[in-house]
């Protein structure tokens, strides 16, 4: 097997779970040329991934939309000649490649996605033991990182937490006054310096959450993805919503505090077994649901179920990450 073509997603997370698929293929066809195709959004973080050979863009924004832009992305992936294509995505145009075709198993879909994805390798005949979602970052970027805490002030006697309060959708968000709270009782109670992460568009609500604490967090403003994904590493913990960040705490090895409420954590959650879920509890009996194509069906504006965490079992969860 010479050139394996792996058809990734376009949103960060569910790329990012997708890298559970490496560690196998290497150890499988230990000569193999393997390429990532992905979307836009996931295109930074993996282009500059020693782990991949090659990294594509799939540009379902521009290039690639409708029918003719599938049409292309057909014929150049042709060009490419690869070997062996994993379908993860359950995509018709990876079925169009014209070379062998691995694709997702048929069934339960109430499972994690990494479980769904591992399957699709180990049906082949292909070992997935202890396989789980990983980034490998660079030395470059990881003396970034520290030379970017050391600027700061920060110092390795004190516990770093870097906490993330956005994301692509608001019924998944915890309030800004409660992780400010949060923020603030950590600092406190565990005298913990706080990295505050935002994405793109996020300045305000992160301008929003750091005004409201008592004491001054760090302000991460970068966007770029591999420098974000260095400082999170750097972290003793990681704390935020269901969001893309989330599972990159989890592929560099942090450990997640994940709050959850509108979204199922059983499919969906930080994967491996040092990680924590924080829920409220609540059943309104349309939890969990998913944005899909009409996000917000009830039409709420925020979700209880997430609203009902409390500041207090967050702090208390932080203990067993100890």
């Amino acid at each position: 097997m010479k050139k394996i073509l792996v058809f990734s997603f376009s949103f960060i997370g569910d790329a990012v779970l997708s890298t559970a698929v490496i560690q196998p293929l290497r150890a499988h066809f230990p000569n193999a040329h393997i390429t990532f195709l992905v979307g836009p959004s996931a295109f930074n973080l993996f282009a500059n991934d020693p782990q991949l050979d090659t990294t594509l863009l799939y540009d379902n924004q521009r290039e690639h939309t409708g029918l003719k832009g599938r049409i292309n992305l057909i014929k150049s992936l042709r060009r490419e000649k690869f070997d062996l294509v994993i379908n993860l995505r359950d995509s018709f145009t990876a079925r169009c490649i014209g070379t062998e075709h691995w694709g997702l198993v048929r069934g339960d879909r109430e499972r994690h996605a990494v479980t769904r994805y591992l399957e699709v390798l180990s049906k082949q005949g292909v070992d997935t033991t202890d396989a789980q979602p990983y980034l490998q970052l660079t030395e470059t970027e990881q003396a970034t990182a520290h030379n970017f805490l050391a600027e700061a002030g920060v110092t390795s006697e004190r516990l770093l937490i870097g906490i993330h309060p956005g994301g692509n959708w608001e019924y998944k968000l915890w309030s800004a006054e409660k992780y400010a709270q949060l923020a603030t009782g950590l600092s406190k109670q565990k005298n913990a310096t706080i990295l505050l992460f935002a994405g793109p568009n996020e300045q305000e609500l992160q301008s929003q959450v750091a005004d409201m604490m008592d004491i001054s967090p760090i302000l991460v403003e970068t966007e770029n993805l591999r420098e974000v994904a260095a400082l999170i590493a750097a972290c003793d913990v990681y704390i935020g919503n269901d969001t893309g960040p989330m599972h990159i705490a989890a592929a560099v090895r942090t450990p997640v505090i994940a709050l959850f409420g509108s979204t199922n954590h059983i499919r969906s959650g930080p994967y491996g077994d040092k990680h924590i879920i924080v829920q409220s509890g609540m059943d309104l009996g349309c939890n969990p649901c998913h944005p899909g194509r009409h996000p917000g069906g009830c039409g709420a504006g925020s979700c209880a179920v997430i609203e009902g965490i409390t500041v207090e079992q967050v702090l208390k969860s932080i203990s067993l990450c100890d």
